[in-house]
């Protein structure tokens, strides 16, 4: 479903009188509030989680010697070929690195460290640049190497976007196609609340309560145990 069929989604769930909306832009009065509940609720949802799977991405970015700190905007997403537009955060253990020069066969998983502790021990001082070992992020969110690379090497990892909005009749929510309707319900909340219809919070709620679980057994990473302590 795009952007226009969920709002024509909702003002049916809604029991709303009348046609349409028709278009996404100009709209007036109650089509135009069903408007901004959609693009609201699903900006919402995908703020929610900072690990949904469908906004989790990789990238890729070659070193510079001497150069310590690259910003997401210095990365290119390695599906789309592009340098990252939307980002939200990186995914602190999947870095790994491997030396140009040398080929991917010599790549190895950088280690991360919190920002303090790097900073105090990679950004402390006269410091000789090297093979990067550890990994972290700094105040700005760029991703910082050390010790600073002393060749150029490959780096890559994963990231998360951030959130995509709705804008264009056309838009489609990348979230999986069959979870879709999921964003008319939520927005059918802000709809029951607003107008203080009992139904349509209950249909709501319930519907999308059913539709939210199976969206994160599909969509969050799977839970893990530890070792045993022995």
């Amino acid at each position: 479903m795009n952007y226009l069929a969920i709002c024509s989604a909702l003002r049916q769930l809604a029991t709303d009188s009348g046609t349409g909306p028709t278009a996404v832009t100009s709209q007036t009065g109650e089509l135009a509030r069903f408007v901004t509940w959609v693009a609201d609720y699903y900006t919402e949802l995908q703020q929610e989680r900072d690990d949904w799977l469908w906004l989790r991405k990789s990238f890729t970015v070659s070193t510079v010697a001497s150069t310590g700190e690259y910003a997401y905007t210095s990365c290119t997403d390695t599906v789309t070929l592009a340098v990252i537009s939307r980002f939200s955060r990186w995914y602190r253990r999947s870095f790994k690195a491997y030396l140009s020069s040398g080929g991917v066969g010599g790549e190895y998983d950088l280690i991360w460290m919190e920002w303090e502790d790097f900073k105090r021990k990679y950004r402390f001082g006269t410091q000789n640049n090297g093979t990067p070992r550890h990994v972290s992020m700094d105040p700005t969110m760029k991703f910082a190497l050390g010790p600073k690379p002393d060749a150029v090497y490959v780096v890559s990892g994963d990231y998360a976007k951030g959130p995509q909005v709705l804008a264009a009749d056309a838009d489609e929510p990348e979230m999986p196609s069959r979870f879709h309707k999921l964003i008319a319900y939520g927005a059918l909340l802000k709809y029951g609340l607003h107008r203080v219809a009992p139904e349509s919070i209950q249909l709501a709620q319930i519907e999308g309560s059913r539709l939210r679980f199976a969206l994160e057994r599909d969509q969050l990473p799977a839970i893990t145990t530890g070792g045993s302590l022995a």
